[in-house]
């Protein structure tokens, strides 16, 4: 059944309706997880949090029964709401509180339309069934109108184990290294593609990075390069790559200096899977920002093979940035 929201959409504080962080509650570990993000990211960005309570709904031809079934879900409902605002309101920050009837990661697309930002964790309750990436994440990372923050599963460490391939080098002006040399701590990374300054998500990685005071690091990575014999590569390849690609992102760095002169920026070449230096690139960045598709994609499909697999590879937190208009 569609989600049908509440006609009761709480507010309170004097931020409550000017953009909104959109956290979804159910009860879980991995959702209060999602829950203190939310709440950082709606202090950095002045912001209220928006809660959004799902509850299913069930058609049985038993009137009596469904009545009970759906008192008792809206009970459990609005209890873990309830204890959600108490800790958004203890933060200081103004809460929003909407309640949905039915399919929760619909009730999340449709409050998204209005929203600045959805922070979820890769599973809710029940979600060690479904997968790495729980249907409802997987779900709204892919359809969401604002950007999503996926975060890592509620007591996860950091740990590498997004080990390099052989054909996974860095480029460095000293010659190649090994992609597992490289660290990201502290650094907001994005992957530049061809469309260059013209990726959304290159600019919604500047604008997180300059309001968490990060580093921002630019990468490019050459995937065609990684089929070939690694002689071909050496020879004949990896010094014009490296060469056309530094031209390409120091281009890129400068445009984002005239907007943003304080913002550190850096930028890493590589060859390899693009996929898997990403995936290397979450064990210890801040931030590893990716677009929902990239330009080589199926029409049609909205979350493309390269944000799917490190949405469900990832380590640390990633924020997916719609590439399909609203």
């Amino acid at each position: 059944m569609d989600s049908e929201l509440s006609a009761e959409n709480q507010a309170t504080g004097d931020g409550a309706g000017r953009g909104a962080v959109l956290v979804g509650v159910d009860g879980s570990d991995q959702a209060r997880h999602a829950l203190e993000r939310a709440v950082e990211e709606a202090r950095a960005q002045s912001m209220s949090v928006r809660l959004v309570g799902a509850y299913p709904v069930i058609g049985v031809g038993d009137p009596g029964l469904e009545t009970r079934f759906t008192e008792a879900v809206m009970k459990e409902n609005a209890e873990h709401l309830a204890e959600a605002r108490e800790l958004v309101e203890r933060a200081g920050l103004p809460v929003e509180v909407v309640e949905a009837a039915g399919d929760a990661a619909k009730a999340l697309v449709e409050q998204s339309r209005d929203a600045a930002l959805v922070v979820m964790g890769k599973r809710g309750r029940g979600g060690a069934l479904r997968g790495r990436l729980g249907s409802v994440s997987a779900a709204v990372a892919a359809h969401s109108k604002c950007p999503v923050i996926i975060v890592p599963e509620a007591g996860e460490g950091r740990h590498a184990r997004h080990v390099g391939g052989a054909t996974d080098v860095a480029l460095e002006p000293g010659g190649p290294v090994s992609v597992d040399d490289v660290d990201f701590a502290g650094r907001v990374v994005v992957g530049v593609d061809a469309l260059g300054s013209r990726n959304p998500a290159l600019w919604k990685a500047v604008e997180y990075a300059q309001r968490h005071g990060r580093k921002l690091a630019l990468l490019s990575v050459n995937g065609a390069l990684s089929g070939t014999p690694t002689w071909f590569q050496d020879e004949f390849n990896q010094a014009r790559y490296f060469h056309e690609a530094d031209e390409r992102l120091a281009e890129i760095s400068r445009e984002i200096a005239e907007e943003h002169p304080e913002l550190a920026v850096e930028h890493h070449i590589f060859v390899g899977r693009p996929a898997r230096i990403l995936m290397h690139a979450t064990d210890s960045a801040e931030l590893v920002v990716v677009g929902s598709r990239g330009i080589g994609g199926f029409r049609g499909l909205l979350l493309g093979s390269v944000s799917q697999a490190v949405l469900e590879n990832a380590t640390g937190p990633v924020m997916i940035v719609p590439s399909h208009p609203a």
